[in-house]
């Protein structure tokens, strides 16, 4: 039953990252551009709430690259500076 506990976290963790992330890049490029007008001409305007959101949109995905960045590199980070960052004693990755 632990088998599958495990598994079924490690597929939702791979669903938020895997396809989250691409679909949160796509809403904030949306976001981030003038909407069409009603000719079909674009406008030259954008809300601020809406530049606010593609801005809080893109900080998130950077802050989940540079979170999986030094994840990746949490063992050598300790190993080459005794950075313990994740507080696991730079065992991941050994």
């Amino acid at each position: 039953m632990e088998l599958l506990s495990d598994l079924f976290q490690v597929t939702l963790v791979g669903i938020i990252l895997g396809a989250g992330l691409p679909i949160l890049f796509g809403l904030a490029i949306r976001f981030s551009v003038p909407a069409q007008g009603l000719e079909g001409h674009p406008s030259e305007h954008i809300p601020a709430w809406q530049r606010a959101l593609a801005g809080l949109l893109f900080l998130i995905i950077i802050a989940a690259v540079v979170l999986g960045l030094l994840w990746i590199t949490q063992g050598r980070l300790y190993d080459t500076f005794g950075w313990d960052i994740f507080g696991t004693g730079g065992t991941s990755g050994h």
